[in-house]
């Protein structure tokens, strides 16, 4: 038997609400990330206020999309660490032009 708080909490869960924040989300970093040219999670965290587990997982999401790609490990500028850094894809050129 399901109380009302479960059902509420089910029904969040499933909301678009929910998938909005994460599209916006999605769509931010993906900007952020074409401005910039490479970034890693720690930086992109820091300059968008964001938890790095919440960039980490849109993050994911985007390369997953071929929105974003790996650019290679890169020291960050903000933890100091050696880390794999992401871009945007290269757009693919005209076959005939």
């Amino acid at each position: 038997m399901r109380t009302a708080v479960q059902e509420t909490s089910i029904d969040a869960y499933h909301s678009s609400d929910r998938r909005n924040v994460g599209k916006l989300q999605c769509d931010r970093i993906a900007e952020y990330v074409a401005s910039v040219g490479n970034a890693t999670i720690a930086e992109i965290a820091k300059a968008m206020g964001m938890e790095k587990s919440s960039v980490s997982g849109r993050r994911n999401e985007l390369i997953a999309a071929g929105r974003l790609v790996l650019a290679g490990e890169r020291k960050c500028t903000v933890t100091r660490r050696t880390v794999q850094a992401v871009k945007v894809p290269a757009k693919q050129g005209s076959l005939f032009q």
